[in-house]
């Protein structure tokens, strides 16, 4: 799989903000901040519920890992998503946060709805906003379960990474072995 997130989600010149392709009905771009592993990643989620996933991050030997690949978009999410897709009136802020730090992580979604491209950035939140809608009570709900699968994914990679190390360290150990004989 080959895809450019640009082709997705390009920056509109006269707003400075996202304009989401007509075949998507949400992007989710997330950033670690200054972190160890630096992570990546984004999701792009097309109008027929396909999901395409973009990730990026630093192995503990500062290795980098690049990947790009389809998925199942969990339940919960495809469902909110839905319950996003009928509400009649989006109102969501473009920003939540409560403060800003350089180099902070962010969290970057875009949402098509009737035909409008919504963006809305979270960035240091203290702690838990209270939704004052029907549409921030469902978007709140989607952050969490975004940032509990933005984890899921990033340690199935790593799972990936230690799998394929310790096939590496086996196959260099047999040749050893084949060696000595």
């Amino acid at each position: 799989m080959n895809f450019e997130a640009i082709n997705i989600r390009r920056i509109d010149p006269t707003t400075g903000n996202f304009k989401l392709h007509e075949d998507y009905i949400l992007s989710y771009d997330h950033y670690d901040g200054w972190s160890c592993r630096l992570l990546r990643l984004g999701i792009y989620i097309d109008i027929i519920l396909e999901c395409k996933v973009n990730l990026r991050f630093h192995d503990k030997k500062m290795e980098k890992f690049e990947k790009q690949f389809e998925c199942e978009i969990p339940s919960q999410i495809k469902n909110i998503v839905l319950e996003i897709q009928k509400l009649d009136l989006l109102e969501l802020k473009h920003y939540y946060s409560d403060i800003f730090m350089e180099d902070q992580g962010s969290e970057d979604y875009v949402i098509n709805h009737l035909g409008k491209s919504h963006n809305i950035t979270i960035g240091n939140l203290l702690k838990k906003p209270h939704p004052e809608n029907p549409s921030e009570e469902l978007f709140f709900a989607l952050i969490e379960l975004f940032e509990k699968w933005r984890e899921d994914i990033y340690q199935e990679c790593l799972k990936e990474i230690t799998i394929s190390d310790q096939a590496e360290a086996n196959d260099k150990h047999d040749v050893r072995k084949k060696r000595r004989k």
